[in-house]
């Protein structure tokens, strides 16, 4: 199913992956905190893809770590939120490849990436619509979250004996 979406994605947005192609057969790990897998995405190189790793397996090599809760790293591909708020607010960690990082990052901002549209014809619609009930609920909260974060705190009252 990975490898579909991949591809599907890969298809709608060529231009994407048109500027990733500077990357070569550097990878990246996707943790999404909040499952009990992860997923290496090689964008470009010689053999492009996006690899599911179950929680205990080996690790491979990757250039850069992206770890976030699911809800987080969907909404940064979608472009739904800053990836700057989510680090800062310490929801997204980034380890490795700063280079690597800032190239996907720029690549995908703004690309109109909308995996409901995008992957509409390869997948159920039953699925997506569980999908987006669960999902809408997450970001909504994802949001806040990150609203909050960015507010100045508000100052301290006085206390008095």
């Amino acid at each position: 199913m990975a490898q579909m979406a991949f591809a599907r994605l890969r298809q709608r947005h060529a231009d994407v992956f048109q500027r990733l192609a500077v990357l070569g057969e550097r990878a990246f790990l996707v943790d999404p905190s909040d499952l009990p897998v992860r997923f290496l995405l090689r964008p470009a190189g010689a053999r492009p893809g996006l690899w599911p790793i179950a929680d205990g397996g080996t690790l491979p090599l990757a250039a850069a770590t992206l770890r976030a809760p699911l809800a987080a790293l969907l909404a940064l591909l979608e472009g739904r939120v800053d990836g700057d708020s989510l680090f800062f607010s310490r929801q997204l960690m980034i380890e490795g490849d700063m280079e690597a990082v800032l190239i996907l990052r720029n690549a995908v901002d703004g690309a109109g990436i909308a995996l409901e549209r995008d992957l509409a014809a390869r997948l159920p619609r039953r699925l997506f619509t569980l999908g987006r009930r669960w999902y809408g609920e997450i970001d909504g909260l994802l949001h806040l979250v990150a609203r909050a974060t960015l507010q100045p705190a508000p100052p301290a009252a006085e206390v008095r004996p």
